[in-house]
């Protein structure tokens, strides 16, 4: 907007783009614009102000920011291992930090990795699969075998094989997705939390790990995507003994054990992560150990 500037001398006036002072053509006066009065200087300051206060300023995922539950957000030690702290998530953020207690510090929150869970859907449809092959070879032997004799009712098992097998083989890969888009793992300056969803709706359970049960956690490298895997907080071994008859009549025992991990399980970067959870959890702590 044009400026009127006006010399005081001869009272010449010109308009002025950008308002500076400049000689008179007239008188060789100085040319300036009129002054201010109070009023308007006191306006435009308070303007000036008003539109400070309206300037919200640019969130920074790495700022502490108090949250209405009295949770708060740290990002530093997540951004320091090139970590995305995932407070950009919304539905995420809902989630973990309706499980915050007020004053808890959320330093880490993630998902399970997507692509571990289609793979590990796939390896277990493959698995029930077999289920599907036995019922069909089971099923095709009898009827060429027996022919029109086998009562309909014999059929039941194989055909239970392949129903069974088949909707689990279907449903497998759909739940193991569902379980990565709906779970999460988050860490606080005072414990791990893991959400494992529920096999139907969107509830599930929170387990709690606090600092003393993660010092021996260790991390199990994924198969099939770099840098990904588990971060192990305990493992549980079970046996199951039975006694199985023979061909011969003579009884045996047959012993199975199976392994069960908890933990981050299927995390992108997970020997970041290790790390983050030895910074935020392990650290200061095991420095007060050593000075008591």
């Amino acid at each position: 907007m044009a400026i009127t500037i006006k010399c005081p001398d001869c009272g010449h006036t010109k308009q002025s783009d950008d308002g500076d002072e400049e000689t008179c053509p007239e008188c060789e006066g100085t040319m300036a614009p009129p002054p201010k009065k109070k009023y308007q200087a006191k306006t435009e300051s308070l303007e000036e102000e008003s539109r400070g206060k309206k300037k919200s300023k640019p969130r920074d995922e790495d700022d502490d920011e108090e949250k209405g539950d009295g949770s708060t957000r740290d990002g530093k030690a997540a951004a320091s291992l090139e970590l995305d702290p995932g407070f950009k998530n919304r539905e995420l953020m809902k989630q973990v930090e309706g499980e915050l207690s007020r004053g808890e510090v959320l330093h880490f929150a993630c998902r399970p990795c997507p692509k571990i869970a289609r793979m590990q859907g796939v390896v277990a449809a493959c698995g029930d699969g077999l289920f599907v092959v036995i019922g069909i070879v089971v099923a095709t032997v009898m009827l060429i075998a027996g022919s029109a004799k086998v009562p309909i009712f014999v059929l039941i098992v194989p055909c239970g094989f392949v129903l069974i097998g088949g909707l689990i083989a279907v449903l497998g890969p759909i739940m193991k997705a569902r379980q990565a888009r709906l779970g999460w793992y988050a860490v606080t300056d005072r414990r791990a939390l893991v959400f494992s969803v529920a096999l139907w709706g969107k509830s599930g359970q929170v387990e709690i790990y606090q600092p003393a049960e993660l010092r021996k956690m260790w991390v199990k490298k994924s198969f099939w995507v770099k840098g990904a895997g588990d971060l192990v907080f305990k493992t549980t071994v079970t046996q199951r003994t039975e006694r199985v008859r023979d061909a011969s009549g003579r009884t045996r025992t047959s012993t199975s054990t199976s392994t069960q991990r908890f933990g981050f399980l299927g995390i992108e970067d997970v020997k970041d992560v290790e790390a983050l959870v030895h910074e935020v959890l392990l650290t200061v702590r095991d420095d007060d150990d050593d000075d008591d």
